[in-house]
């Protein structure tokens, strides 16, 4: 049996720009809310574990590399 994969996403450096969101086949990525009125930061962040394939698409398309593909 091969190991799971998943994305892990540096909170520090994602700038929320959508882009791996966008890309990810299995829809397994979102953008978190921001944490309050006003607030312009948000997050990716992923939302269906169970779903994610980790094929890597996400961390390849991170234009500011915030996503890491590691073995779990």
């Amino acid at each position: 049996m091969s190991e799971k994969k998943k994305p892990l996403i540096d909170e520090k450096v994602c700038a929320g720009c959508s882009v791996c969101v966008e890309n990810c086949p299995m829809d397994c990525l979102e953008i978190s809310e921001p944490k309050f009125h006003g607030d312009i930061n948000t997050i990716a962040y992923l939302k269906n574990s169970d779903a994610c394939i980790g094929c890597g698409i996400c961390a390849k398309v991170c234009p500011i590399q915030a996503i890491e593909i590691k073995k779990l």
